[in-house]
């Protein structure tokens, strides 16, 4: 994710150009305010009247320039955290379905609220921070190296010193950052599972141990949050120590050499007003540099978060499929357990076929092989002439259509959740909506496909959201359309109807995986497949 938030650096490279010149005309009025104070303690009228034009003039020029630091500030800010949120999401959509729904999805909800959050305050902050206040103190020192050499060896010293302390105080922040993202992710995980569970909890009085399981996993986190919180206030206590003690030892270093006559009144002011432009860049590098080493361990956790398992290169281009999908001595099996065994048959374009077997049999996943969710463990599924395994999923992909029994429903308009956010015709629309029954539900509501739909489409039953999803599948004008359960939610009169619309489309392959059989459709299809005892076996 680093090489993501570096392509912000360009600007923070030149807000620190602007940085040096907002400090350098800061450290200029200086100068110019200290030859003024000699000029008066010369009685120097002319020279006096000089400085004074000058302090006006680089007033007004600081104005646009501070303006145009707190512009690129911004700038840099949004650019580093929006790429950095854009490769997470390319990184988690480059991912293979399988591996993603392998994995607890909570950890990707705990990264992309708590760890990228923590990334934005501590490290890209930090990087600006740590850039301009080094700007900063560089342009500090310069200044008082104007009046006094040997205080430019005084403040490298106290600027290396300082560093090297917080260095060494902030190892025990980034363990504590450490485990505190590891918490928030095991947090996130729980409250998706009891929120997910809610009715499972109710109805069977679980709520007491939720609430004590809860507030136990919330203390954890807030006490690993007032821990850092505490080493944070150590660090910042010390160093601040440390800081006002070297500031007070400059302001006697000055005074005494005004004593000796190596330095004027207008020499140990300037010193005095720098001592700060001094001090406070260190405080604040000091403070940044723990932060920005503390982000060490959530980057890593982020990247190992991200690794993509690649199990094989797609190299094949296809537009459409030409003759059959075919399964040729494909085994398969999760992990020890095989559900498929050496088993053989096709699916050829445009015809319809029924698959049908008992619950655990191997229907789902034949369609997850199907949808190139898998691999096969043997064999090979063919696409006409090619190796499915070798054809780009994106390219595949377009061909297919699925209609499931579980429909999410985006909380948006109706009419975005029937066309998926791609643009068809009116007519495309009204047609689809005709064949998959939605027309009563569409003109029965007063916004018709202006309706908003929310939370997974709670305002509406089942039956409604099978019926959008089979709206979807025809209005992709795939050349295979996957029923898995399709017609499970829906009422008998009105599934028949539906399947014999999807049954009577010409030139697309229907494979239909259902515990849901009419016997007056039954008679549509070209083939009926059973797959039971780990094979696929012809009924017709």
């Amino acid at each position: 994710m680093k090489k993501a938030i570096f392509k912000a650096i360009p600007l923070l490279v030149i807000a620190a150009f602007i940085g040096i010149l907002v400090f350098s005309v800061d450290g200029l009025i200086s100068i110019e305010m200290m030859k003024a104070i000699d000029a008066v303690t010369s009685q120097n009228k002319v020279a006096f009247g000089e400085h004074i034009k000058g302090l006006l003039f680089l007033a007004i020029f600081l104005v646009p320039t501070t303006l145009l630091l707190a512009y690129l500030k911004g700038k840099y800010k949004k650019k580093a955290i929006v790429s950095a949120k854009r490769y997470y999401m390319e990184q988690i959509f480059d991912k293979e379905i399988n591996q993603f729904q392998s994995e607890n999805t909570a950890m990707y909800i705990s990264t992309l609220t708590n760890d990228v959050s923590n990334i934005e305050m501590n490290y890209i902050d930090g990087l600006y921070e740590v850039v301009i206040n080094t700007m900063n103190f560089i342009v500090g020192i310069i200044v008082i190296a104007y009046v006094s050499p040997i205080a430019l060896v005084v403040g490298l010293v106290l600027g290396l010193l300082g560093t090297v302390i917080s260095v060494v105080m902030g190892k025990p922040l980034q363990k504590h950052q450490e485990h505190r993202s590891e918490f928030y992710k095991d947090y996130t995980s729980y409250i998706k599972e009891f929120l997910s569970a809610f009715h499972i909890i109710k109805s069977n009085n679980l709520n007491d141990k939720v609430r004590k399981d809860f507030f136990n996993k919330s203390e954890a986190i807030q006490e690993k949050g007032y821990l850092i919180d505490r080493i944070v206030s150590y660090i910042s206590a010390t160093q601040n120590f440390m800081m006002m003690t070297m500031m007070y030892g400059l302001l006697a270093f000055s005074v005494f050499m005004a004593i000796k006559g190596n330095l004027t009144l207008g020499g140990v002011i300037l010193i005095v007003n720098n001592m700060e432009k001094i001090m406070f860049p260190l405080m604040q590098i000091s403070e940044w540099l723990p932060k920005i080493q503390s982000s060490k361990g959530i980057f890593k956790r982020i990247d190992n978060l991200l690794i993509k398992a690649v199990e094989h290169v797609e190299t094949v281009e296809i537009d459409a499929i030409n003759e059959a999908i075919g399964f040729e001595d494909v085994s398969f099996s999760y992990d020890v357990q095989e559900v498929l065994s050496h088993t053989n048959f096709n699916f050829e374009k445009g015809k319809k076929y029924l698959v049908i077997g008992p619950s655990g049999g191997g229907k789902s996943t034949v369609l997850k092989l199907m949808r190139k969710y898998f691999n096969p463990t043997e064999g090979k599924i063919r696409l006409d002439h090619y190796n499915l395994k070798d054809v780009f999923k994106e390219d595949y992909f377009l061909q297919l259509a699925n209609i499931e029994q579980q429909v999410f429903i985006f909380e948006d308009t109706l009419l975005n959740n029937l066309c998926l956010y791609k643009e068809y015709s009116a007519e495309e629309i009204e047609l689809a909506i005709i064949k998959a029954g939605l027309t009563d539900f569409v003109e029965g509501h007063p916004q018709g496909l202006e309706r908003m739909l929310y939370d997974n489409g709670k305002n509406i039953s089942g039956g409604e959201k099978s019926r959008i999803a089979i709206a979807r599948g025809l209005l992709q004008h795939a050349k295979v359309i996957i029923l898995d359960e399709a017609f499970a939610s829906l009422d008998s009169a009105i599934a028949k109807n539906i399947e014999k619309t999807i049954l009577d489309l010409d030139e697309v392959m229907v494979v239909n995986v259902s515990h849901v059989i009419f016997e007056e459709t039954k008679a549509y299809y070209d083939e009926i497949y059973m797959i039971k005892n780990k094979n696929v076996y012809a009924m017709s």
